[in-house]
This record gives structure tokens, C-alpha cells and sequence, in this order.
């Protein structure tokens, strides 16, 4: 029950005042928004276009999250965000309940909660997408394989909970679910050279019933589109990120490693510290086990061309049970350049939330430089007594310390993020364009996106909301009328647009595009057609 309410109270801060953020957030929370006012929990639309990437299981998780608020589909962006809080509650829960028949209930608590601290599990459980909802599922299926593997579980109840998990997955994300635990079986089998651990998995029933899970709606789905959903899900999605860097996000091999200093902080000090023990130690079995769960999953994502930074979440839980576990021997006996490298390691994370001091400050965002210089001075008290306690020869103090130290951290930043305005572009836009309809008398405006597409813009102007390239002719993109808004985006800098029949410029904000990852300078025009 701690451990749930440490994770809750990490990851609450902001979940409502985090603008949406895109891309991804805003296709899935307005797919699923259109998915309640259609009644519709077949097909997967953004718009009038079918968004057939990933299977329906986290639009059915958000869309049931909107009917129990009793909202209807405008809910508060919140309300579709709950999936994700709650499956980054579980899997805090799951590397608890994972690490215990490894290493013990108090490393395995201590190690639960570290990773409840880390940057990439604190980010997702605030954002309306699949990945906490997925690690879930994943950590579910590898809990049942660490007890296997160790002999501490039998019978068909291991196996219902095995293949559930795996389905579940399935339906969230397809392949990607099943791959940790995939790699981390094949992984064990290649270096035992057996596989009688297994047995229990191989039971009808548990496979059926996942079948009956999955295949239905994959039946409906293939039927719907005539299998132009798995055109999308595996033709335009999947094999696009393996053969090249997607939509720009491509990188080399090794840059996971290189951000894992950020990514996995504040855990990295812990697992510098415990290498020299985990190398002593991989032959145990159940640092065995860990290993062969994070290795894999890790050079996989490694070769990918396409990195994101979430990708390699599923190798966390792993690496933060192997760095708590075997703190206490490594704090013991670890040399004077393994604890240097340590202390240097508590660095990025404090650089980070100097970083988006100095920028909120350069922004003239004050409240959000207050929030992030708050999460800032508590990390580094916290950071202080860590190293009091390292110096101590606490390992579990010092790993309760960091995990105190990364959840006010990432608390304090993600929270002055959402109230940066310059990374909101489309907000501050919606915004104006909200006052230019009240003031006709209109409850929403008719929003027209030219040259700037952001779904963020659909979630908020609509499913109706127009959208157009910065090719497209004024004539074509601009149709004054009543409550009629354009917003219009140029480079950062560049001259305005020349004036327009039926409307004028009632205001310009500049912010940086996330989703596009670039400054723009929105125009908001006011087009109700009046001279």
C-alpha cells in the first residue's frame, strides 16, 4: 500500500495540467473520443481517416475511462490520461512483485520505487498513450516467468496468468508486448540449453482463453477494413521504424546508452555502484534472470534505426531491480573510480532541472521556474543525504534517498513544463481563438489549420476541424464565416501574412512545435467575414 501511494503521489503531479501533447497523445485521446460519440468500438478514426497503427486495446481503455466519469466524449483531458496513471501505478507494483522470489521483499520494494522515480515511467503514466498500459501487461508475464525459472510456482493458475498477460499485450501493442518476455525465454534456453521450466506455460486452456481474448476483434477489425488495418499496424508502422529512423526520429546505435544517464536517473549512481557485484554475480539465477530480460530487449532497441526515448522502458524495471539488489555488496566493496563515477552520475539529472530553470526564467515563466527550482532544491537535499548515506554504508537508505530524489525531481519539471507557454504553441493559439468566439456568441470556434496540422489542433477545435498544407492557396484554406478562425503557421521570424479578404490578424504567438520539433510563429486570424 506505500509503495502505491509513493507511486501515485509521483506521478499525479500535472496529469491535469500537462497541455496535450503530440503527436501521439492527441491522435490517441481524440481517436478515442470519436470512438465514444460514434459508439463505434470496432474501427480506429482520427478524423475521417482510419488510424489503424496499433490494435484497439488502450482506446477501449480510455474510451471506459470517459463512460464511467459520466463526462461523455468532452470530457477533461485527464480523465483519458487515467489508463496510463494506472498502469504505471501496476507496473511500480509488478517490479515489486517481479523482484521479490529474486532478491527479496526489500530489495525488490526499494527497487520498485527507484524506478517509480525515473523520468520515462513518470512522463508516461501523464500522458494518454499505450506505453505505461503495456509495461504493465509486460512485467505481469515476466513475474510469472521469474517464479517458474526460480521453481517458486506451478499449475495452470501460472499459465491463465501468463497468456492473459501476453493477450493483453497483444491487444495494446501488438508483437512488442510479447517480445520482453519472448527474448527473455529464448535468452535462458540458449545459455541452459533447457526448457523444462516452461512446462506449465504449455497448458490448452490458458492459450485458448487468450485467443478468445484477442483474435475477435482482430477477426472484426480485418473484416471492417478488409486488412487494410494490418497494412497500417505492420506495412506503415512496424517495418518503417526497423528498416529506418520514422518520421525523423532515427539515431545511431549505442544512443540509448548514452541517455541512460537521464533516462534511467536517478537509478544510474545505483547501478554504477552495483556492476562490479552484478558481473560477480551472473551466474546466479536470478541475476541471470534480469540479465537476460534487459540485455536483449536493450541491443534490440539499439539496432532499431528509429529511437524514441520510451522505447527501452521495458528494460528498466530489470535494471533497477539488478542495481538494488546488489547495492550492498557493491557499496561494500567498490573502488575509489566506481564511487567517483557515481557521485558524477548525480549530475545530469540535477543539470536537467537547472536546464529548464535558466529556460523557464528566459521565458519570462516565472510560476513554472518557481515549481522546477522547487524540485530541483528537493532533489539535491534528497541527493544530499544519499551521499551522506553512501558515505555511511546504507545501501537501503541510499536507495530510498534516490528514489525520493528522482519523484520530486521529475515532479517539480513536468509540472513547470505544463506551464512553459512557449512549448504550447497550439493552446496559445486555441486560446485566442476561444475569446475571438465567445465574443460573436459562439461556444466553440470553427477552427482551419493552415500549414500547421498538429492533432494537438484537432483535440482541441474537434473532429471537424479543417486542415490544410502551407501549400494550399488562400482561397482553398480561408473561408470566412461565422466563428470562423484560421490559424496559420510560418517560421519563427518570418514575415506575416499579407492581408486577406474577410479577415484579420487579430494575434501572433510563437512557441516551440514538439510534434514537429521546430519554433513556429502562429497567426490567429479572425475570418468571421466581417470587412
Amino acid at each position: 500500500m506505500a509503495l502505491a501511494l509513493f507511486a501515485f503521489l509521483a506521478f499525479l503531479p500535472a496529469l491535469a495540467s500537462l497541455p496535450v501533447t503530440d503527436r501521439d497523445e492527441a491522435r490517441f485521446v481524440q481517436a478515442s473520443r470519436q470512438m465514444v460519440e460514434s459508439g463505434d468500438f470496432v474501427d480506429i478514426r482520427f478524423q475521417n481517416e482510419p488510424r489503424y497503427k496499433k490494435p484497439v486495446g488502450i482506446y477501449w481503455l480510455q474510451s471506459a475511462a470517459v463512460l464511467v466519469s459520466g463526462a461523455g466524449p468532452e470530457a477533461p483531458l485527464w480523465v483519458y490520461r487515467l489508463p496510463s496513471l494506472a498502469g504505471a501505478v501496476l507496473s511500480v507494483l509488478l517490479v515489486a512483485v517481479t523482484g521479490t522470489p529474486l532478491f527479496g521483499r526489500q530489495a525488490a520494494l526499494l527497487a520498485a520505487a527507484v524506478f517509480a522515480g525515473g523520468l520515462v515511467i513518470g512522463g508516461e503514466a501523464r500522458i494518454a498513450k499505450t506505453d505505461a498500459v503495456l509495461l504493465a501487461t509486460i512485467l505481469a508475464a515476466q513475474a510469472v516467468l521469474a517464479r517458474l525459472y526460480l521453481h517458486r510456482i506451478a499449475g495452470r493458475g501460472a499459465a491463465f496468468a501468463f497468456w492473459l498477460a501476453i493477450a493483453a499485450g497483444v491487444l495494446v501493442k501488438g508483437p512488442i508486448g510479447p517480445m520482453v518476455p519472448a527474448l527473455t525465454i529464448l535468452t535462458l534456453v540458449a545459455i541452459e540449453r533447457r526448457a523444462d521450466w516452461l512446462r506449465p506455460l504449455w497448458s490448452p486452456w490458458p492459450i485458448l482463453l487468450a485467443l478468445a481474448v484477442t483474435l475477435p476483434w482482430f477477426v472484426a477489425i480485418t473484416l471492417r477494413s478488409e486488412g487494410a488495418f494490418w497494412l497500417g499496424s505492420v506495412g506503415a508502422d512496424l517495418l518503417p521504424k526497423i528498416a529506418s529512423g520514422q518520421e525523423g526520429k532515427g539515431a545511431p546505435p549505442g544512443s540509448y546508452l548514452l541517455l541512460l544517464w537521464l533516462t534511467f536517473w536517478p537509478a544510474t549512481p545505483l547501478l554504477i555502484l552495483a556492476l562490479p557485484a552484478i558481473w560477480r554475480s551472473r551466474r546466479d539465477p536470478a541475476t541471470r534472470f534480469c540479465l537476460a530480460w534487459a540485455i536483449p530487449v536493450w541491443l534490440v532497441y539499439e539496432a532499431i534505426p528509429t529511437k524514441l526515448v520510451h522505447y527501452t522502458l521495458p528494460a528498466f524495471p530489470a535494471l533497477a531491480l539488478l542495481a538494488v539488489a546488489h547495492l550492498p555488496k557493491g557499496l561494500a566493496t567498490a573502488s575509489r573510480l566506481v564511487r567517483g563515477l557515481a557521485t558524477l552520475a548525480i549530475l545530469p539529472g540535477l543539470a536537467l532541472g537547472g536546464a529548464v530553470v535558466a529556460f523557464a526564467a528566459t521565458r519570462d515563466a516565472w510560476p513554472a521556474a518557481g515549481l522546477a527550482l522547487g524540485g530541483l532544491a528537493g532533489a539535491m537535499l534528497a541527493a544530499g543525504f544519499a551521499i551522506r548515506s553512501a558515505l555511511g554504508a546504507r545501501p537501503w537508505a541510499l536507495a530510498a534517498q534516490a528514489a525520493l530524489a528522482g519523484a520530486v525531481l521529475h515532479a517539480g519539471l513536468i509540472s513547470a513544463a505544463a506551464r512553459i507557454p512557449a512549448l504550447w504553441p497550439t493552446d496559445a493559439a486555441i486560446s485566442v481563438a476561444n475569446e475571438l468566439a465567445a465574443a460573436q456568441g459562439c461556444d466553440r470556434p470553427l477552427v482551419t489549420g493552415w500549414g500547421y496540422s498538429e492533432p494537438s489542433l484537432v483535440w482541441h477545435g474537434g473532429r471537424d476541424t479543417d486542415l490544410h498544407p502551407a501549400s494550399a492557396p488562400a482561397s482553398e484554406a480561408v473561408r470566412p464565416g461565422p466563428c470562423r478562425v484560421v490559424i496559420h503557421a510560418r517560421d519563427a521570424g518570418s514575415a506575416a501574412l499579407p492581408l486577406i479578404r474577410g479577415c484579420h490578424q487579430a494575434r501572433s504567438v510563437t512557441g516551440f512545435a514538439l510534434g514537429a520539433g521546430r519554433w513556429v510563429t502562429l497567426d490567429v486570424l479572425d475570418c468571421r467575414g466581417a470587412p
